[in-house]
């Protein structure tokens, strides 16, 4: 499969997983209420289903936040909400902690749970889990499948993909992304545009501005490539074995922008 299908594929994913986000947002929270002020606050907060009672729905919670068995709400958090199930409420600077599923808009701090997290806009911190899907983290993201538009920090897990990163791809199976500054480390790593390095068995990316370590190194414009078979589509010589290198230059580089 191309590179190109395999960016696009990624697409697809990060839709189809988003949009299964959003629909069971719309079932978790349908709360009409409007955030409370700052200065309304409280220390301790429990709930007990969807946005029951109905002060859990946007109450500014200075402490503990808990969920018997879920908590939700359109809300803040400063300090911890913890839930057996659930723990759901919108914005989270502290922990917001689950034996099952996390969601929140966005977090300052940690987010983890042992099945699914979400944070659907920023999560500066850790997100910990085994599905993480962020719209962009900046921090460290480790789990079995990791899925954000923006990563400024470090993916660790079996499937790591990313819209942009900046920083460390680690994947067990598979890195893909469209554009990394950085290291992708994978048996598989697809990238778009890299700047930077890929090792893994087989590395693939249409921009190189770096060096491919692998059995098998793909690149469509240039790059350093070290491996058993190197291919370099717009080289003189496109297929070498052990080494091939090709340098770019910026008229190549506006003209493919172009």
């Amino acid at each position: 499969m191309p590179t190109r299908q395999k960016i696009n594929f990624m697409a697809v994913l990060l839709l189809v997983f988003c949009s299964m986000t959003f629909s069971v947002q719309a079932g978790v929270s349908n709360c009409k209420e409007e955030m409370l002020p700052m200065n309304d606050w409280t220390f301790f907060q429990i709930g007990f289903w969807i946005d029951i009672p109905s002060s859990s729905a946007n109450s500014n919670v200075y402490g503990l936040k808990t969920g018997q068995v879920i908590s939700t709400g359109i809300g803040r958090v400063y300090g911890i909400e913890a839930s057996w199930f659930l723990a759901g409420t919108d914005n989270i600077s502290g922990m917001q902690v689950s034996w099952a599923t996390c969601f929140n808009n966005q977090l300052d701090g940690l987010q983890a749970s042992f099945g699914y997290n979400y944070s659907r806009d920023q999560l500066y911190g850790l997100q910990a889990g085994s599905v993480n899907i962020s719209g962009g983290i900046c921090g460290f993201q480790p789990g079995a499948v990791n899925l954000a538009q923006a990563v400024d920090g470090f993916q660790a897990g079996a499937v790591n993909m990313s819209r942009t990163v900046y920083g460390l791809q680690g994947g067990v199976a598979a890195n893909i992304t469209e554009s990394i500054v950085g290291s992708q480390l994978g048996l598989v790593n697809v990238s778009k545009a890299m700047t930077g390095f890929q090792g893994g068995l087989i590395n693939m990316t249409e921009e190189s501005d770096g060096f491919q370590f692998g059995l098998l190194n793909f690149s469509d414009t240039s790059g350093v490539q070290l491996g058993l078979l190197n291919y370099i589509k717009d080289s003189s010589i496109p297929l070498m074995p052990f080494v091939n290198i090709k340098f770019g230059n910026k008229a190549e580089k506006d003209k493919k922008s172009k």
